[in-house]
């Protein structure tokens, strides 16, 4: 049985028991499925990602059995205009990407993108669930360990398989990505959220909170090294950098000392000549994100973004609503050809399919139009007021930059499907959660309360 069969099978039983747990105990709902999000957001399976997806559904079947039988109650909210209009922007937004899903399905005469459709609707119970307040909300330092426990029990997953690809299966840990893993930039997206809640973690005076924050600190550190994922390493340096405001100078001290053990480990699990000219060539292409034009390993991610404006640029209705969704491939592939021949990168054009792949901002651009944009940045802009006018949250600034970080990943790789990601612009989702002070929580009227 080959490694991919085995995961498929470790990730149906999950789901399995996913759906026994909810239809037993509803009120587990935001435990599991922040554990879902942040766990399943990077695994693959049958050379497909809806591993989260179906962990989603698991959690959504058993939600519904609860209901049936009563044992879920829906309360009335008191809402202010920037959640009110927030609502709406999502509820917009949802039905948009709805919309655009139905154009997907005629674009391609393929009953199969209708997968698409029923993602949006899923995320539209969700978010109804979260803004009715029907299922019991954890506060904020439990939403931090589930969310910091879950991308430990993650990391070290995903560090064991390449790590067992390569020294007992002779494989390069590169070579199984798109087979029984995505690739890193993709499988990492969940640190945008973990590394600020393990931060939060360190900072609690219970033992085994720091435990996780620093043993997660340093699992991410381990897994940027070794699968070479140069944007979680800026994503991580950019949280230390603001964490350390927080933190007393012994941790931020201790944060120096994880970096230099991980590349310790790092430097003896995968010897290579020059290994210290290496890392610190990778860590200043990381902090200082300056490429060369030329430079054939970003030109990529540099010359998609006016190829997706070029393909827009056919007619007002393309420009404002795009040609459904997850029609970019065909739609980009010829300006992606034109601009590599121009740029001097005629082997790179050879290589361009009928359907290439781009990133997620291209995707959306060419998909949903500027309407699409716009919608997906008014939900970025309501999260980020609600976080700057929370005046009891000393890590305001770390989830303001955890938003920056979540947009600016769009740029680097296509992870709309990753639940995680609507899930932190969601009207009381994750970020709320964890930027509401204690006290605002119980004040939520729920009789299934933690």
């Amino acid at each position: 049985m080959s490694i991919a069969n085995i995961l498929t099978i470790l990730y149906t039983l999950i789901g399995i028991g996913i759906f026994i747990l909810i239809s037993y105990k509803p009120k587990y709902f935001w435990p599991v499925l922040i554990f879902a999000t942040v766990f399943g957001g990077g695994l693959w399976a049958n050379n497909n990602t809806y591993v989260d997806e179906y962990f989603i559904y698991a959690i959504l079947s058993g939600v519904f059995l609860g209901i049936s039988i009563r044992r879920i109650h829906f309360y009335k909210t008191k809402e202010n205009a920037s959640s009110y209009f927030h609502k709406l922007a999502f509820i917009l937004l949802i039905f948009y990407m709805i919309f655009q899903s139905f154009r997907g399905i005629t674009f391609w005469q393929d009953l199969g993108k209708l997968r698409w459709v029923i993602y949006y609707i899923a995320l539209g119970i969700i978010s109804f669930f979260a803004i009715k307040n029907s299922l019991p909300i954890p506060n904020k330092k439990r939403a931090a360990l589930l969310v910091s426990s879950s991308a430990l029990l993650y990391l070290i997953l995903y560090f064991s398989h390449g790590l067992f690809t390569e020294i007992f299966r002779g494989i390069s840990r590169y070579d199984v990505q798109l087979k029984e893993w995505s690739t890193s930039a993709y499988a990492l997206f969940s640190l945008v959220i973990a590394i600020p809640c393990a931060f939060i973690l360190v900072n609690e005076k219970n033992k085994k909170y720091r435990i996780v924050g620093w043993a997660t600190i340093f699992m991410a550190l381990l897994c940027a090294f070794y699968f070479d994922s140069r944007v979680s390493l800026l994503v991580i340096i950019g949280f230390t950098i603001i964490a350390i405001f927080n933190l007393k100078f012994r941790k931020s001290i201790f944060i120096i000392i994880l970096l230099f053990i991980a590349i310790s480990l790092y430097s003896n699990i995968v010897p290579q000549k020059n290994f210290d000219k290496k890392v610190s060539k990778d860590l200043t292409r990381t902090i200082t994100g300056i490429y060369k034009w030329n430079n054939k390993s970003d030109i990529d991610r540099k010359i998609y973004i006016p190829a997706g404006f070029m393909s827009i640029n056919n007619g007002w209705k393309n420009f404002l609503f795009g040609y459904g969704f997850r029609t970019h491939g065909i739609i980009i592939s010829p300006h992606l050809k034109n601009l590599y021949i121009k740029n001097g990168f005629p082997e790179k054009a050879a290589k361009i399919n009928k359907d290439a792949g781009t990133e997620a901002f291209t995707a959306l651009l060419i998909d949903t139009g500027i309407i699409g944009i716009l919608l997906l940045i008014i939900n970025f802009l309501f999260v980020a007021k609600q976080i700057y006018i929370q005046k009891k949250n000393q890590y305001k600034f770390l989830f303001l930059f955890c938003l920056l970080f979540t947009f600016l990943w769009l740029i680097i790789i296509n992870m709309v499907d990753i639940l995680l990601f609507y899930l932190l612009i969601m009207p009381h989702g994750l970020i709320w959660q964890l930027n509401q002070p204690i006290d605002e929580i119980k004040k939520i009227k729920n009789k299934n309360a933690l």
